[in-house]
């Protein structure tokens, strides 16, 4: 491979001595990532490269990539780089492709639609289009490929948006697939930020959603020939399934009209899902909010603490409901199951909230499952309905919260997956993070997997910062157990409270300090740990407080299901700062704050809104940004980590 020589000569950028000669790498082995460092050797900032098949790389091209296991007649996902720089090393003649790396969505069910990927380790504070940069050896690139980017939703723009695609007769279904996999045009919309802890290859924290219109690049001529061909005799029409990538294949012999009565095979879409009103009577300015696979209702409770006007609740539980109605008496509650939610009977409509949350079963994804259980099938079954609900109730945000085995098992992996494309194909947005619930206020270290979804239209909002930490951190100490059972010490016990009776062991433990949070997790059969005294195992009443139960929260039938129904709970005070952040988006987005495509990640937003007070809080001046917002800005910093253009005469001149 060579410069281009039909391009202009390479501009040469300034040069920084490192200080510490020992560290020659610039580039993260693992990821690629160009480092924060000074550069020791000189590097040029070249117009064009020729690649050996004489394909001529230029900035704002896509190139694919090589791939060790890839070979050109499979079909294969492979990677690709959007070209922001092509930088060369003079001293060594290594020339490098700076950019972002895209990948194609398996899982979304659409031929030739991409993804770009950013992995970014999640201490680094620049932005994701910053921080996921990458550095690809020139030898890495194996053809150019046309590429459109778009903030427009699936089909616009898609492969076949500026014709129909027309192969010969003669061509097979899969001859023409793979023809148009290997050639036909790219289209990116959607962007992947995955958050890696240090050097790990895994991620457990991410973003998943469309590129937003700031960020999508304009629609540019590609200089790739086109590799389709006509038959004058007869073609074949080539049309893709939305759901596996199936190509379907129709002849044609007539052109020009359609008989009289017939219509052209066209599905239409919104260019952007409007954003549903809730239907329900605001109470001062109260967002509403329904709960999905509700159990006793601790998601429901939280949103009661954040000030939500709690809707309705279902799930096909029979006891579950019960308590939820005797704590939650001013929702609608209904006994049924997920598949067959909505009722018939009722109008969608009814149903509208602002916010919804889903919990479905998660004990099959669960570390602890190791064995068959009865309810394997019908809870795996749950988790594919959550899709087809967010289709027919259309909130503006939704939630789920969810066992950390489903993202962290590679057993389930591709499940989560299917998950993500399921909200994404409902008209959502997503970030989701693998969360130790002590940072937000529980006395125990549950760790689960939560997910906030926005619907396109609306602003995707931020996970709540953390408010408890351990000491130095300039947060609040975690929760210990003496505080999660304080209202029992404050209001007293009850003495009837058939959830707290003591059952003193016959040999007793060692005792332990109160003063920390539990060291184990609260599960369907309580928790391993014995109460601090270590004379006994803790009560049923005091296994609500630990998870974050109000002291007065209603159980039914015996304690055994009592414990299920809490083992089972989202705990209220998580569920509260999820949902308190929440409604500070929605209503910063109501009252014109922010914009409907601003990227929250990079505002500071603080807004403290009052449930009791319409307005903004005194003092807002609007959100200040952390980083860039559009793609020009992102170049910039980029290109100051290691290639600093010298600037132009006209640029001294000014």
């Amino acid at each position: 491979m060579t410069r281009d020589s039909e391009g202009s000569e390479p501009e040469i950028v300034a040069v920084k001595s490192r200080p510490s000669p020992d560290s020659s790498s610039r580039i993260d082995q693992s990821t690629n990532h160009p480092q924060d460092a000074s550069i020791q050797l000189l590097n040029i900032a070249l117009g064009s490269w020729k690649l050996n098949n004489g394909a001529v790389i230029k900035p704002g091209d896509t190139v694919e990539l090589h791939s060790p296991s890839q070979q050109r007649n499979d079909m294969q996902s492979g990677d690709f780089l959007r070209v922001m720089h092509i930088i060369q090393n003079l001293a060594t003649d290594d020339v490098r492709l700076r950019g972002h790396r895209m990948r194609r969505t398996k899982y979304f069910g659409h031929l030739n639609e991409l993804a770009i990927v950013l992995q970014v380790n999640e201490d680094d504070k620049r932005p994701p289009f910053v921080a996921g940069i990458e550095d690809v050896d020139v030898e890495e690139a194996m053809c150019l490929r046309e590429c459109t980017l778009t903030h427009k939703p699936y089909p616009f723009l898609n492969f076949q948006s500026d014709g129909r695609y027309a192969f010969p007769a003669t061509m097979t279904k899969d001859q023409i697939k793979r023809q148009i996999f290997h050639g036909g045009r790219l289209t990116c919309r959607l962007v992947n930020v995955q958050y890696m802890q240090g050097r790990s290859t895994k991620s457990y924290s991410g973003i998943v959603r469309h590129l937003y219109a700031h960020e999508a690049e304009k629609l540019q001529h590609s200089n790739v020939p086109s590799q389709t061909s006509l038959s004058r005799n007869g073609s074949n029409t080539v049309e893709v399934d939305d759901t596996d990538d199936c190509v379907i294949i129709s002849k044609s012999t007539f052109a020009g009209k359609y008989p009289i009565g017939a219509e052209p095979d066209v599905e239409i879409f919104d260019k952007e899902p409007p954003r549903p009103i809730s239907r329900h009577t605001m109470v001062k300015d109260r967002l509403t909010f329904g709960d999905a696979f509700c159990g006793a209702g601790g998601a429901s409770q939280g949103a009661l603490q954040a000030g939500y006007n709690v809707c309705w609740g279902i799930d096909k539980d029979d006891h579950a409901i019960e308590a939820y109605r005797l704590n939650h008496p001013g929702a609608y509650s209904l006994a049924m199951d997920a598949h067959d939610f909505p009722p018939e009977n009722i109008s969608k409509n009814a149903w509208r909230v602002d916010v919804l949350h889903l919990s479905p079963p998660c004990c099959y994804f669960s570390p602890a499952h190791t064995t068959d259980g009865p309810n394997d099938q019908s809870n795996y079954d749950a988790t594919f309905t959550v899709g087809p609900i967010l289709r027919k109730i259309k909130p503006r945000v939704a939630t789920l919260e969810q066992t950390l085995g489903i993202v962290t098992n590679k057993q389930h992996h591709k499940t989560f997956l299917t998950l993500l494309c399921e909200i994404g194909h409902a008209g959502y947005d997503l970030r989701y993070k693998r969360w130790v619930f002590s940072e937000l206020g529980l006395a125990q270290n549950r760790k689960r997997l939560v997910v906030i979804a926005a619907r396109r239209g609306t602003p995707l909002p931020p996970f709540p910062n953390p408010t408890h930490g351990p000491c130095g951190s300039g947060l609040k100490p975690v929760v210990s157990i003496a505080q999660a059972l304080y209202p029992m010490q404050r209001f007293g016990l009850r003495v009837h409270d058939p959830y707290h009776k003591l059952r003193p062991f016959h040999v007793p433990k060692p005792a332990y300090s109160p003063d920390s949070p539990l060291k184990s997790c609260i599960t369907t059969s309580g928790t391993p740990d014995p109460h601090p005294s270590g004379t006994r195992n803790f009560t049923t009443r005091e296994l609500s407080l630990l998870q974050s139960f109000p002291y007065t929260y209603q159980f039914v039938r015996s304690n055994t299901q009592a414990k299920v129904k809490i083992g089972n709970a989202f705990p209220p005070v998580v569920a509260e700062a999820v949902f308190r952040t929440i409604a500070n988006t929605l209503k910063a987005v109501d009252r014109g704050i922010v914009g409907v495509q601003d990227n929250l990640d990079e505002l500071q937003l603080e807004l403290g809104f009052d449930d009791d007070n319409d307005s903004a809080p005194a003092g807002t001046r609007g959100p200040r940004r952390r980083g860039p917002r559009d793609e020009d800005e992102v170049i910039d910093l980029v290109g100051a980590d290691e290639v600093i253009e010298l600037p132009s005469d006209e640029d001294e001149l000014a």
